[in-house]
């Protein structure tokens, strides 16, 4: 079983079970947004539709502006 760090995986009887049913309990290693090329384009998008919405009446129109600058 592989498992994230989230704090309920860690604790109380989830290895105890998963050891009963025969199998072993592998946690991920800690989340690295820097090693996740997919973050970094997440950041940018995000930040370039923040600097977008003081120009536009909604959300989706400075979505809309920001996705075909980046296309």
């Amino acid at each position: 079983m592989v498992a994230d760090n989230a704090t309920f995986h860690r604790g109380g009887r989830i290895q105890e079970i998963i050891e009963s049913a025969g199998c072993q309990l592998k946690y991920l290693p800690s989340y690295s947004p820097e090693l996740n090329k997919i973050e970094r384009c997440w950041s940018w998008l995000k930040s370039q539709i923040r600097q977008q919405l003081i120009q536009f009446d909604c959300i989706r129109d400075a979505m809309e502006y920001v996705l075909r600058l980046a296309s």
